[in-house]
């Protein structure tokens, strides 16, 4: 039994066993249809509704546009050519779908027109012609078709056929827009995200990706989720992204599954729930995204609401890596670097770094240079390395920021070049990089690239204290210590001690040693020296060696003494820390001391 609306401009068919109460779009009266009295758009608007139906119905869709077709639809031609480009309910035939085409576009189908004009632009039945596609665009676009509109906007971004505007294309995505085409709203509302041929403006992408969202654009959801989650044009929620990611992903967005689980992974907007998270990372993976594969194997490989399976992890990153995902990539080559739920191999790893530093991914860029630097999968090469550190850097890295200033500064693998470096450590330290921060103070400090100012030089080791940089506070108490202000020195020193820098060891050593602001405590420098000789301090072991030579908190060694007293001095000698403040003091100390008790 076929039956449709009462209510022809809503246009709903369908066909069953028997006749339901209601029309499902609108409420109104169904009414039993007669075959004999079916017009060819009747027959249309029915065979649309098998469009998403069972294989075993898209027989029956295609008998549905092939009645359509004989009985004159140019509505029918079109869907039937549709069906024939894309082997829906029947054997694909690009060259019959492009003739079926240019019957539709004769009988007057806008549609037909947008169709043939995609054919012309991907070679689809005919040979490619750019030219003729927009020129069909263009057609369809004029005559008010919010696709065709779309379409040619897409042509002038591109330059398909038409020389690129970006302004055009703007105007016939805002023409698609105006007409409340769901395509257009969510585009317009990306033109002002991205500030894509007009003025960025965060508040009308707000607007249009509200208009379109409501329209049950997925995409627009996903869109509008982020806006409030970064808090641009509108007041920031977590609360109204998760709302909105919600909505795209019970949509079947899949960017929008990958959010969702983010959401539910960190509590955002959300009560935090592992199990929930892991469900819309597979629903997300298992609809082809890219960042739900990536999510998952990380879960998968820290054992975050799955239990902990390398083989599962390898097997997401490898999935997201093939489809172009530059972060999988990058943790895929850790993987391999790793031995990771597969044989360690330097060469796969570095296969992986290359390909995820060629798809932009910073990390990638890093690990690549190191891996050039270090002659760690590939041979040694510091151009190369320098190169990709370059690359990571400009890409807005700020590790490899500090790491290109640091090598310029130094001399390693490039000539030194102290404006390239005070260059490197300025834009890292712009974003709040505190070993950047530190080196400038130490730049200033010295004169080093730049004039010598030791107001800017303190500037420079606060901000970066203040983000935890321990070497910044040691640097920080040695300049008041040189300015007498001994207490303030001993409150940088404790803190720089406590965040594991070697030479503030040494330095609370000598307060202890010899009394300054502290009650003189032999024992308590002793443990200071070898805490920060543990640690790596050069200082610190000459101290420590002079310690066991004059028996300072303990008892005397001398002859012991003397021997580790000459050892650290060799080892000094040829250490790189000759930089350091107070070293060259270090060594003419412990020199003096040599002397005056082998005689």
């Amino acid at each position: 039994m076929i039956y449709h609306c009462e209510d022809h401009t809503c246009n709903y068919w369908d066909e069953g066993e028997k006749l339901p109460e209601r029309c499902p779009q609108c409420g109104r009266k169904l009414l039993r249809a007669n075959e004999a009295d079916m017009t060819g758009d009747d027959w249309t608007a029915l065979g649309n509704t098998l469009w998403d139906a069972e294989a075993s119905d898209k027989k029956r869709m295609v008998d549905c546009f092939r009645k359509a077709a004989y009985l004159g639809s140019a509505w029918g031609v079109c869907n039937l050519g549709i069906c024939m480009e894309q082997g829906n309910g029947v054997e694909a035939d690009p060259v019959q779908a492009f003739w079926l085409y240019q019957q539709a576009v004769e009988m007057g189908s806008l549609n037909a027109v947008c169709c043939l004009g995609v054919c012309y632009q991907y070679g689809i039945g005919t040979a490619p012609d750019a030219e003729k596609a927009a020129e069909l665009y263009c057609k369809a676009a004029e005559y008010g078709s919010p696709r065709g509109q779309m379409l040619l906007a897409r042509a002038f971004h591109d330059g398909i056929g038409v020389e690129a505007d970006a302004a055009e294309a703007v105007h016939w995505v805002r023409a698609a827009a105006y007409q409340r085409y769901g395509e257009g709203m969510h585009r317009l509302g990306l033109c002002y995200a991205n500030g894509d041929g007009v003025e960025q403006n965060w508040e009308h992408a707000v607007h249009w990706f509200r208009e379109a969202a409501e329209s049950g654009v997925s995409a627009a959801m996903t869109g509008l989720g982020y806006c409030y989650e970064k808090g641009c044009g509108v007041e920031q929620s977590w609360e109204q992204a998760f709302s909105w990611y919600r909505r795209g992903a019970e949509c079947g967005y899949p960017v929008s599954m990958s959010n969702l689980g983010l959401c539910y992974k960190r509590g955002y907007g959300v009560e935090q729930n592992w199990q929930e998270a892991i469900k819309w990372y597979e629903q997300g993976a298992q609809c082809g995204d890219l960042q739900s594969m990536h999510n998952l194997a990380r879960c998968y490989e820290r054992g975050e609401g799955v239990e902990q399976n390398e083989d599962r992890a390898l097997y997401w990153y490898r999935r997201s890596a093939e489809g172009g995902h530059g972060g999988a990539m990058c943790n895929l080559g850790r993987c391999y670097k790793r031995g990771y739920g597969v044989e360690q191999n330097w060469q796969e790893a570095v296969k992986w770094y290359e390909q995820g530093a060629q798809c932009g991914n910073l990390q990638s860029m890093h690990n690549l240079a190191c891996c050039y630097e270090h002659g760690e999968g590939v041979e040694q090469n510091m151009t190369e390395a320098i190169r990709w550190y370059t690359a990571a850097a400009e890409g807005g890295n700020a590790d490899d920021m500090y790491e290109l200033g640091w090598q310029y500064d130094h001399g390693e693998g490039v000539e030194q070049d102290m404006k390239k470096a005070i260059c490197w450590y300025e834009r890292a330290a712009e974003q709040n990089h505190p070993a950047a921060m530190n080196s400038l103070g130490e730049c200033y400090a010295m004169g080093r690239g730049v004039p010598r100012d030791l107001e800017t030089a303190m500037e420079w080791y606060r901000r970066a204290a203040e983000l935890g940089e321990a070497m910044a506070d040691y640097n920080m108490g040695w300049h008041l210590e040189q300015a007498g202000k001994l207490s303030e020195a001993y409150a940088h020193y404790r803190k720089a001690a406590d965040g594991n820098d070697d030479s503030a060891w040494w330095a609370l050593g000598r307060f202890y040693e010899n009394g300054v602001v502290v009650a003189q405590d032999g024992k308590e420098a002793r443990r200071c020296y070898e805490t920060g000789e543990k640690l790596g301090s050069v200082k610190c072991k000459m101290r420590l060696a002079r310690c066991k030579l004059l028996g300072i908190g303990g008892r005397r060694e001398k002859k012991a003494g003397l021997d580790l007293c000459r050892q650290a001095l060799e080892l000094a000698k040829e250490s790189s820390e000759k930089e350091d403040y107070g070293y060259e003091a270090e060594m003419n100390l412990l020199r003096r001391t040599i002397a005056e008790n082998e005689s």
